[in-house]
């Protein structure tokens, strides 16, 4: 048995072709990990941590999450985990429901409260061959619901709901959906999510 991915394989240095930029763009995908085909899915053959094709299971679909302003999605963020033989991850996602009312509560919601997601997030930085846009969260473990909260007086959901979701126990530090090009991969990520009515 092998030692995995525990050993350094790069040198760290700066890409000054392609630096490093902060944050998410306000748009993604949030589906329901019973939802996604894992026999079918497809990773990348050199780069392990690369999802070329997510498959769902027949008929289903991702929803997309929306999140306006000029910070979306803030406090998104992976940390390690120490272990007793292996360290995994933790990733935090947290999601605004600007709504509220009796179709938000019975179809967001609750089914937040108790399901598992995997979402993918685009993030501003898209990386040299652009497979750094699409980061997918909840694949391994899943995202589960740490807390939910509905306050009539914030300032910051305008009395909507506030959800932070967590993964606990992800083997990998990160997940990215890409598939050859930039162009394909969009048109791959289009197809995951219901398309709204016309």
């Amino acid at each position: 048995m092998g030692l995995c991915d525990e050993i350094l394989k790069k040198g760290i240095s700066i890409d000054c072709d392609n630096p490093i930029t902060k944050g998410l763009e306000s748009n993604g995908v949030i589906i329901n990990r019973q939802d996604v085909d894992f026999a079918a899915t497809v990773f990348d053959a050199t780069r392990k941590n690369i999802i070329k094709t997510l498959a769902l299971k027949t008929g289903k679909k991702g929803y997309e999450v929306y999140c306006p302003g000029s910070t979306p999605f803030t406090g998104t963020k992976t940390s390690l985990e120490k272990g007793t033989y292996k360290n995994k991850w933790t990733h935090d996602l947290p999601l605004v429901v600007l709504d509220n009312g009796p179709e938000v509560c019975e179809d967001i919601i609750e089914g937040l409260a108790n399901g598992e997601y995997v979402v993918i997030l685009r993030n501003k930085h898209k990386g040299g061959e652009g497979n750094a846009e699409y980061q997918v969260y909840g694949y391994y473990q899943g995202l589960r619901a740490e807390t939910i909260e509905n306050d009539k007086y914030s300032e910051d959901t305008d009395g909507g709901w506030s959800v932070a979701l967590k993964e606990t126990g992800s083997p990998k530090a990160a997940m990215f959906f890409f598939n050859t090009d930039k162009k394909t991969t969009d048109a791959q990520f289009g197809t995951l999510t219901v398309q709204p009515e016309a």
